[in-house]
C-alpha cells in the first residue's frame, strides 16, 4: 500500500522558529484539511526541500478577532504584531480584509 501523500503549506518566508510555529492562512480550507498531530510537509513557493512538521493546534476566527500574543510565535517575523501580520496578508491578497476568517496552524518542525 502506497504512503499517503501530506499536505504541503507553501510559504513566501520559508524562515521557522525552534519550538512551536504559527502560520495564519485565509479561509476554512486547512482547518477542514488538517487535526492535531497531523503531519505536513513545509515548501517556499520558489520550491526546494521540504521539511516535515507537526501541526499542534488549529483555531479558525475574523481575523480581526486575532490578539497580539498569539502571534508571539507567528513564523514570520515580520507578522509578530497584528499590523505586520495584516500588512502581509493585504501583500499576499489585494482583497483581504480584516472581517475574514482564517485558520492559526500552529505547527513543530520534526527533527531531522
Amino acid at each position: 500500500m502506497a504512503a499517503e501523500k501530506k499536505p504541503v503549506l507553501l510559504f513566501t518566508t520559508y524562515k521557522f522558529r525552534s519550538g512551536t510555529n504559527l502560520s495564519v492562512r485565509r479561509g476554512i480550507r486547512w482547518a477542514t484539511r488538517l487535526d492535531a498531530g497531523d503531519t505536513v510537509m513545509l515548501q517556499s513557493r520558489e520550491g526546494g526541500d521540504q521539511r516535515k512538521a507537526l501541526v499542534t493546534g488549529l483555531k479558525v476566527k475574523r481575523f480581526r478577532d486575532i490578539r497580539g500574543q498569539e502571534l508571539s510565535v507567528e513564523h514570520d517575523p515580520q507578522c509578530h504584531t497584528w499590523n505586520g501580520l495584516f500588512s502581509t496578508m493585504k501583500k499576499l491578497f489585494d482583497d483581504f480584509d480584516e472581517t475574514e476568517i482564517v485558520t492559526m496552524i500552529y505547527f513543530a518542525l520534526e527533527e531531522e
